[in-house]
């Protein structure tokens, strides 16, 4: 089988550099390329614009570490709560944000910057978003037009230096089989970044990927790289789901 675009985790993530856009596929914790967020957290990638759908989901699992270990500068998502470590960076101004936006003008917004527009007109928020006082780090007021008689906000575009993606399969070529809620944004995700690596639990051959599967074609991937096999991913996920006492621990199981 061809190395195609399979690279080793450190040649991969050399281009995650401080300051730079991080977009990040992931949903409340779902769906995280979990090496590549622990390569990052253990090299203190710092200065970093995160945009991601929400910052992940309680203390001090991936997403959460970026956070906590102060590496994030700014956030662009739709929540700034599900972990701890984000709202607390937040909340003792250590970290930026300077507005939120609901979950699906976010999404919005990543897919207009795959399919390379400018932005998208949004309805929702009209009145409320846009209070004055409400959102105080923004350099200017939301800019609003009229079309139709109805009243819109111009949402940007957002874009990424770096794109990381989660699947659950890769061939070298790039292209990406995922599952489940792992699925989600990811390919809009995937395009929207002007170099996009796609972590995967399992590289196969190409054309073991059935075509009506792909969910991300592999134009849209530079890199691939091996991350946790499904059985580690679940065991990663199921130990912390016990550590929050969210899951029963399993008996005679160290604490």
């Amino acid at each position: 089988m061809s190395n195609g675009k399979v690279k080793n985790l450190a040649d991969a993530l050399s281009v995650v550099q401080p300051g730079i856009r991080l977009m990040l596929g992931e949903f409340v914790g779902s769906g995280q390329p979990a090496k590549s967020i622990e390569w990052i957290a253990d090299h203190k990638i710092d200065q970093l614009t995160l945009i991601v759908c929400t910052p992940g989901y309680r203390d001090h699992f991936l997403m959460g570490r970026l956070f906590e270990e102060g590496l994030v500068e700014e956030l662009i998502s739709s929540h700034v709560a599900t972990s701890s470590g984000s709202s607390d960076a937040y909340l003792a101004g250590k970290m930026k944000v300077r507005q939120l936006f609901p979950m699906g003008t976010w999404a919005e917004k990543v897919r207009a910057g795959g399919m390379g527009l400018g932005g998208v007109l949004i309805p929702v928020g009209v009145g409320i978003l846009d209070q004055p006082g409400l959102f105080p780090d923004l350099d200017q007021p939301k800019q609003r037009v009229s079309v139709g008689g109805k009243d819109y906000f111009i949402e940007e575009a957002l874009t990424s230096d770096v794109s990381i993606i989660r699947g659950w399969r890769a061939d070298p070529l790039g292209n990406v089989e995922f599952r489940h809620t792992g699925t989600l944004n990811q390919c809009d995700i995937a395009m929207a970044g002007k170099y996009t690596i796609a972590e995967v639990n399992e590289i196969v051959p190409v054309g073991t990927i059935p075509p009506d599967r792909v969910g991300c074609p592999g134009i849209f991937v530079d890199t691939v790289v091996q991350g946790y096999s499904l059985s580690e991913q679940d065991d990663l996920y199921r130990k912390n789901w016990q550590r929050l006492g969210i899951l029963a621990a399993e008996e005679g199981a160290a604490p």
